[in-house]
């Protein structure tokens, strides 16, 4: 074998190698370019081309969620209330992003080149599953500490059940968790920019809903306390503390990555 090929052949058979830490930091690392577009229809896990198993978990999630969605959205629908919530927004790019991986890792299957070749999909997949991944554990962190005790009260119509409670504000983080261990998928630390977005688009959209003199269902004239506006100084903390809390977070599941990463490398499962 050449020196060329065999260099080649190293290559391929790293493709899943991680770039370093310092190369994480780089302008071109906000990007969504990725050089083995098949990391997104696998799990890390499998070593033939397709599997059967894989594909069975990403339906099963996303008929979990899927349902969830439908469920919640009929009970707790109260007149298009429901959309205001950043749970709700949340909740929605879980099924969202569950039903979309399914959907990509059927066409694999059945159409292993096509698919290789949607890249524009792929890295739409990759910015979607980031922002949730990201955005699930905001949501339960900010609701377990912030708002939990209030949001119980019985004057509440938004009110959910205890099951529906843990379902939208405790699974979501855990499960999406789980499933980054799972899928093959790369991190890059500089995507935090992509949950970042989805972030200041809630806060541009609960500040339009002040400005317009809206009301939540108790009648408040804004959606969460932390975000009241007539509160500045209260305001642009929570927005401050959430936007660290976000990068955070996205470096804790660069941080989750890894570990899959040594894991798989330890098992001769880095592809």
């Amino acid at each position: 074998m050449t020196d060329a090929k065999q260099e080649k052949a190293e290559l391929a058979a790293l493709r899943q190698e991680p770039i370093s830490f310092r190369q994480q930091f780089q302008g071109q690392q906000c990007g969504l370019k990725h050089h083995s577009p098949e990391d997104f229809h696998r799990s890390q896990w499998q070593s033939e081309l397709k599997s059967c198993g894989f594909l069975i978990y990403r339906w099963c999630l996303a008929a979990f969620f899927g349902s969830g969605l439908v469920t919640n959205l009929v009970l707790y629908y109260y007149k298009g209330y429901w959309f205001i919530y950043l749970t709700n927004w949340g909740f929605l790019l879980c099924s969202l992003t569950s039903i979309t991986g399914a959907i990509l890792v059927s066409i694999y299957h059945i159409n292993p080149e096509r698919m290789m070749r949607r890249t524009c999909l792929v890295k739409c997949y990759w910015a979607l599953y980031w922002i949730n991944l990201i955005v699930a554990h905001i949501i339960s962190i900010l609701y377990w500490s912030l708002i939990y005790p209030s949001d119980r009260t019985h004057d509440n119509p938004m009110r959910l059940s205890t099951l529906d409670n843990i379902w939208t504000h405790a699974l979501p983080p855990l499960f999406f968790t789980v499933d980054h261990m799972v899928v093959a998928h790369p991190a890059r630390i500089m995507h935090f920019i992509y949950p970042l977005g989805f972030s200041i688009g809630y806060v541009a959209f609960s500040w339009v809903f002040y400005l317009l003199g809206c009301r939540d269902p108790r009648g408040h004239a804004y959606i969460y306390p932390m975000l009241d506006y007539r509160k500045p100084g209260r305001a642009i903390r929570t927005i401050a503390m959430t936007m660290l809390l976000l990068i955070g977070c996205s470096t804790l599941q660069y941080g989750v990555y890894r570990l899959r990463v040594f894991i798989a490398r330890k098992l001769n499962k880095l592809q």
